[in-house]
């Protein structure tokens, strides 16, 4: 049972409900040096993002000028392969390879024609040489010399490049890769392609250029930079500061057995099996290399790719260094950070803690009492409050020093304390009243039970200067939901029990609801909540006539309570009841169901008169009311034309940004806007201005102001209103004399007592079926107006 509840508290989220001795402050020093920590840790973080940024970048440069570079040195070996085929197949169509009359081909024409390559390709043309198609010689042309013809070869057909040429397609080139001219020894690459004679025989027109002329394509000035020209078996053909071969004998069989180490495979057949694409950025021994391949054409068997590489850093600071402060700036920064979270936490902790006593404050008190309601509100737990004010204290300061009443809220917390559950949580809410939140309990029974018990551990006698003093405790409970569903709801009612308790010397006292006269507003809110839930509010009309024609031109719909066994609750009463408890909205919703359920049973007498209802601020702020307009209105199947709703300048208080975006809404979809009661706070012009409004309501204060400037600022309201535009309506019209004044000053409408009172809704039936056989209020006369029930 709760009311044995008895030993240690424990500390609830939120809250201090355990009496601590450490410190909950640190030394300057200590509460300086995260400070410290974080700006350097920012400092060093912005700098290693900066230095990380330049070197990423420096490198993105360097990778760009490397993939640049060798694209560069890709079109030029690239130019030379396409120059070559189409200098070989120029060769190929000279008259000099033609059959004399005799049946033979010219020698002498062919040296001359094989010879002017030279002048083509000064210096890098080594062997030039015409073969027929059964491999023998029949000129050849070596570094501008003709051979003889007891020099010329009668069996050519072993040379690499023979079968490969014969098997192409008339006007195609084939290009062999590089091998060693076995007429000049040196590295070269050779270009042939075939003609047809006369006869019907063909000729090979092949020509060789030494390799080494293409060594200017590869020459880099950058110290760190290196070109090469590697193959598709990873063998590097060409590279920069690296001399080719000597010539080779090639009588030598040395020289023929060191021929195929000439170009030794190395890694880089593996590392260009990891890149894809014609170009692109890769690694070699960790520096940076752009890469591009040369582009082949139809019998071209070189498959060649340019690399180009440096070994020399992109940036001065490498990008780990920066890498490396950024870590260290964050790693500033996250220790920073949780010692600054320690120390808010401490902090945190300090603000909900009573220094002299130890326990909780009232804001501990709340949190832990919010806390506990959530539980509650799920159906986990039970919850209740409990208040305790200390009697004959004021006594103890005043006669024994207020030190001496300091050792009494000590020693009185620290009983509250050992008295209380792990769970429970107890606090000092300032001077001499302390506050406890009781969980776990079993029924309200229970609530008064730890109650009384708490006030016998509390009132034994205090030992004071040697002598015990008796101090007395009044406590006040409340139970959740019995006696509140909210903090302040609970606190307020534990508050007003422990002042009845105090007032009547009952030790202790459970709330209930005539305890104060003020808390009966929650429980007329919970009657209000139930009254609208069932429809058990009433509606009145208040006509609204045209000054000019004296027909009725609208009505509006007033909200009337009728409390069962109390009477008539004035609208001013309940209407702020619900604007403070959250029932306005409901209410809204209600009176805007049954305003427009009435507009449509006149719509069905055949009178189009629109409706009016009075919208609240919280109503006007709700982004989802028009939505909500829309589908009443759609239910009923009346026009946006039936209804006008209607604002006051106080409603436009607290957010208004959001309420011109609702008030747009609404007119956008054809409901009139109208703001009512204007100058009854502060009249402001600028409203008519910066409002989506269709009409303006003056308020009875203005209308019927008659001191010296009265009149004139009413006609200002008027004609500014009608200046822009608005609907002017003159509320409050109780006499004759002031409904003319207001139609003398161009009023459009009008609205009072003298015009017609609120009236049922089967009065207001009658008096617009009336209105539609040409009867108008005016008609009648203003007494029947006024008589209409």
């Amino acid at each position: 049972m709760a009311n044995e509840k008895k030993g240690k508290g424990g500390e609830v989220e939120g809250s201090s409900n355990v009496l601590k001795d450490e410190p909950l402050t640190k030394p300057s020093a200590l509460r300086v040096t995260p400070f410290v920590a974080l700006v350097l840790g920012v400092t060093l973080l912005a700098a290693g993002l900066l230095l990380t940024a330049g070197a990423a970048a420096q490198n993105h440069q360097q990778q760009r000028t490397l993939q640049r570079d060798a694209a560069q040195v890709s079109a030029s070996f690239s130019s030379y392969f396409e120059r070559a085929r189409s200098l070989d197949l120029l060769l190929a169509h000279d008259d000099a390879f033609t059959l004399t009359s005799d049946g033979i081909v010219d020698r002498e024409a062919a040296n001359l024609a094989l010879a002017y390559l030279q002048v083509l390709y000064p210096n890098a043309i080594g062997e030039a040489c015409l073969i027929d198609e059964h491999g023998r010689e029949i000129a050849r042309v070596t570094h501008g010399v003709p051979a003889l013809e007891s020099e010329l070869a009668m069996n050519e057909a072993q040379n690499a490049f023979f079968f490969p040429t014969l098997a192409l397609n008339p006007g195609e080139v084939y290009q062999a890769p590089p091998y060693v001219s076995m007429d000049t020894g040196h590295w070269v690459i050779s270009n042939s392609t075939w003609i047809r004679l006369d006869d019907g025989s063909r000729l090979i027109v092949h020509f060789e250029v030494s390799l080494a002329s293409f060594a200017e394509y590869v020459v880099t000035s950058a110290p760190n930079t290196h070109v090469a020209v590697v193959d598709g078996d990873g063998r590097i053909i060409l590279q920069d500061r690296i001399a080719l071969p000597p010539p080779m004998d090639m009588a030598n069989m040395a020289d023929l057995a060191n021929m195929a180490n000439s170009f030794p495979i190395t890694d880089w057949s593996e590392t260009l099996r990891t890149v894809s694409g014609t170009a692109g950025i890769t690694t070699t021994g960790g520096h940076p290399a752009g890469f591009r391949t040369v582009g082949r054409t139809v019998g071209n068997a070189n498959d060649w790719m340019v690399v180009e590489w440096s070994t020399a850093s992109a940036s001065l600071v490498p990008m780990w260094a920066g890498i490396a402060v950024t870590g260290l700036g964050i790693v500033l920064l996250a220790i920073a950070l949780v010692v600054l979270r320690r120390q808010q936490a401490t902090l945190r902790r300090a603000a909900r803690l009573d220094h002299l006593t130890g326990l909780g404050n009232r804001k501990a008190l709340e949190e832990a009492l919010s806390i506990a309601l959530e539980a509650a509100r799920s159906g986990d737990d039970s919850v209740a409050v409990l208040t305790l004010d200390l009697d004959g204290f004021k006594q103890v300061n005043d006669t024994l020093g207020h030190d001496k009443g300091d050792l009494v809220l000590r020693e009185i917390a620290r009983r509250l304390y050992a008295n209380v559950f792990e769970y429970d949580t107890a606090a000092r809410m300032g001077g001499d009243e302390f506050a406890v939140v009781l969980r776990n309990l079993h029924d309200v029974d229970d609530v008064t039970a730890v109650a009384h018990r708490l006030r016998d551990a509390l009132t034994r006698p205090i030992e004071i200067d040697g002598k015990p003093r008796f101090i007395g405790v009044s406590i006040g409970a409340a139970a959740h939901p019995q006696h509140g569903r909210s903090t302040a709801e609970l606190l307020r009612s534990a508050d007003a029990a422990m002042y009845r308790a105090k007032r009547d010397r009952e030790g202790v006292r459970l709330y209930d609801s005539g305890t104060v006269v003020g808390v009966s507003a929650l429980g007329l809110a919970a009657e209000l909540l139930t009254a609208i839930d069932n429809d058990l509010l009433e509606m009145v009309f208040q006509p609204e006539i045209s000054l000019s024609t004296g027909a009725i031109v609208g009505v509006e719909a007033l909200a009337r309570w009728d409390r069962p066994g109390c009477g008539q609750v004035p609208p001013v009463e309940f209407i702020a009841l619900a604007e403070e408890t959250g029932l306005i909205r409901s209410l809204t919703s209600l009176t805007l169901r049954l305003a427009l359920d009435e507009a449509l049973s006149w719509r069905k007498l055949g009178v189009h008169v629109p409706v009016s209802v009075n919208l609240s601020g919280r109503v006007v702020a709700d982004r989802t009311f028009p939505v909500e307009v829309a589908a009443l209105l759609g239910e009923r199947g009346l026009g946006a034309d039936a209804l006008v709703l209607e604002i006051t300048e106080t409603a436009l208080i607290h957010d208004r940004d959001r309420a011109v975006e609702v008030l747009e809404k609404l007119r956008a979809a054809g409901v009139r806007v109208e703001l009512d009661d204007f100058g009854s706070g502060y009249a402001s012009f600028g409203l008519l201005q910066d409002l989506p409004l269709d009409g303006l309501k003056i308020d009875r204060t203005l209308v019927v102001d008659n001191t010296a400037g009265g009149p004139g600022l009413l006609a200002a309201t008027i004609e500014n209103a009608q200046y822009r535009g608005l609907k002017v309506v003159a509320e409050g019209v109780e006499d004759a004399a002031t409904l003319d004044r207001v139609r003398e000053l161009g009023c459009d409408t009008a609205q009072g007592y003298h015009v017609g009172r609120p009236m049922s809704s089967d009065a207001v039936r009658a008096l617009l079926r009336g209105a539609t056989s040409g009867v108008t209020l005016e008609s009648v006369g203003p007494s029947a107006a006024v008589n209409l029930p």
